[in-house]
């Protein structure tokens, strides 16, 4: 799934756009959270910085009878995404929520915090446009291998892992995918690195190897616009 990145979200018409959309469902740069209202509940994912591996933090805020009592929070905060998060941040979750001054905007709104187990979701900074690499890196983090293979500056990629005993593919199982790639280095729970030896970058997912290739560090060509 494709999920759109907005810049921000602290205007009366950038709300409004946001809500005409197909899909009311978006990651937002500033703050660093995923948005989804597509319903009558606005629901908030606080995203962690991606060098640590935890739970996001979600929130829960609206009515089960209408958007309106949603609506009415967002325009008491004066249609800014940053005073609703410093606002819901500062509410007391072990007392009745009601009782909070956030909600006293509607008497039909209610909130809930929890935490996600959608670790897969990480913050837009990590999933965002990645420069090419111009030179070949002192260390192999996540980071710079994500630029190099969203960029396809390798050559002779291989899949290290090896077929359990007794399988079929006993001969060798095909290369990942780039995209496939790319997720799985996203992901800070796989832990990758990577390691030269003999002329090729080994990446490992963990202690376990994962795939080989050459880096072939050489700006790429300009993609065409369709």
């Amino acid at each position: 799934m494709i999920i759109p990145v907005l810049t921000s979200l602290n205007t009366r018409e950038q709300w409004m756009a946001f809500c005409r959309r197909e899909t009311a469902y978006c990651f937002i740069e500033s703050p660093e959270c995923l948005l989804d209202f597509q319903s009558t509940f606005l629901k908030i994912t606080l995203l962690p910085k991606d060098t640590i591996v935890q739970d996001s933090i979600k929130y829960s805020l609206g009515s089960r009878s209408s958007m309106e009592p949603v609506w009415r929070l967002i325009k008491a905060c004066n249609w800014d995404l940053q005073a609703i998060i410093a606002g819901i941040e500062k509410m007391d979750f072990s007392s009745n929520v009601r009782d909070n001054s956030l909600l006293k905007v509607h008497t039909d709104l209610s909130a809930r915090k929890f935490f996600s187990r959608e670790r897969c979701v990480v913050a837009p900074q990590s999933i965002g446009l990645l420069e090419p690499l111009s030179a070949l890196p002192e260390i192999w983090d996540r980071h710079t291998l994500n630029r190099m293979i969203s960029h396809g500056q390798y050559t002779s990629l291989q899949n290290e892992m090896k077929a359990l005993p007794g399988s079929k593919r006993a001969g060798g199982i095909p290369a990942p995918g780039q995209d496939e790639i790319c997720m799985i280095l996203l992901d800070p729970i796989e832990q990758c690195i990577g390691q030269m030896h003999k002329g090729r970058l080994h990446v490992f997912r963990g202690k376990q190897p994962f795939i080989s290739l050459i880096p072939d560090i050489q700006w790429p060509k300009p993609r065409l616009k369709k």
